[in-house]
């Protein structure tokens, strides 16, 4: 369990950031779990007294958890009422000390879900639904199944690891050649990844759905952080920002130009939000590719469309200010 930060300086009064960050987010396309800690940083030299931080694209939340981990008072906007309304659900949850036998979520949430039931729950306005759209598509693009061909052995280890079902083990052993033993340790988890080694195949032995699940299990140890964590379902124009300036910090990672959107249907007004960025009286920071402000900051980042080698890319992350 986390320990409620308070946020620690060092000789000179720059904010301390803790080594034991942990990457904790939604699983979502555009995540920025690997480099949160470095963005927050270079964010932080630039206001260094810092005590509020605006992330107004939330998406999977990665920067607005890691920031409330430093402990800055922290304000997640996503205009994807169904992410907003997940986390809430998530602390919500937190709050009541409501969990099922498997974890965080209802006992249903812990059956596999095949493509007939995504492909229903994937329109669905509902926590459900959004589960599923997490842990059940393919690259995190919230509209197309995760699996292909290989779903029957995907469903069968799922039940192996989730249910200990001997029936799926015998019938995987049986399709795939192979012969893995059943686990007797105590978490899904650790069974999780006692079955991929035990599968030698790449394409068999990881079962992605159930490590987007594990990162959302993760997400009960920011269960102390809730009297710093705020959320909001608004435009980035809209959300009310009234703290003092040289102590808040205004983060924007909005869908990047010419790469795939990210609500289907929906196009951006990259022309006012470079306008509205500009105009700003905050200091305002903005994670892009190539955006027409000035760069305070560049990391090579992975982009994974996937877990094939053949599939990761290394892009040049930016980060500007409207300064």
């Amino acid at each position: 369990m986390l320990i409620l930060q308070k946020m620690k300086y060092d000789l000179l009064g720059n904010i301390v950031i803790p080594k034991d960050i942990k990457n904790f987010r939604l699983p979502y396309m555009g995540s920025k779990n690997k480099i949160a800690v470095d963005l927050l940083r270079e964010m932080l030299k630039v206001k260094p007294r810092a005590k509020y931080f605006y992330d107004l694209f939330g998406g999977g939340g990665s920067m607005s958890f890691t920031a409330s981990q430093i402990g800055l008072k922290t304000h997640y906007n996503e205009l994807q009422t169904s992410l907003v309304k997940f986390i809430d659900y998530i602390f919500n949850r937190f709050e009541k000390g409501l969990k099922g036998q498997y974890g965080i979520f209802p006992d249903d949430f812990y059956k596999f879900i095949d493509r007939k039931e995504f492909m229903k729950l994937k329109d669905e306005d509902s926590i459900k639904g959004q589960f599923a759209r997490i842990c059940y598509s393919f690259g995190n693009n919230q509209k197309s199944y995760l699996f292909g061909d290989i779903e029957k052995t995907k469903h069968l280890a799922h039940d192996i690891v989730m249910f200990r079902c001997e029936k799926s083990l015998k019938e995987l052993n049986g399709l795939l050649d192979t012969d893995i033993k059943t686990s007797n340790l105590l978490t899904w988890n650790e069974r999780r990844l006692n079955f991929a080694k035990q599968v030698k195949d790449r394409k068999y032995h990881e079962t992605e759905q159930l490590r987007r699940l594990e990162q959302l299990e993760q997400l009960q140890q920011l269960e102390r952080l809730q009297p710093i964590f705020t959320t909001s379902n608004l435009s980035y124009k809209e959300v009310k920002i009234n703290t003092p300036i040289d102590e808040t910090i205004i983060y924007l990672d909005p869908p990047y130009r010419n790469t795939g959107k990210y609500i289907e249907g929906k196009d951006f007004n990259y022309k006012e939000l470079d306008q509205w960025f500009l105009d700003n009286k905050y200091t305002c920071f903005m994670s892009e590719y190539n955006a027409p402000h000035k760069v305070l900051f560049e990391i090579d980042k992975l982009r994974l469309f996937n877990n094939s080698e053949e599939k990761k890319k290394v892009v040049k992350e930016k980060l500007y200010i409207n300064q």
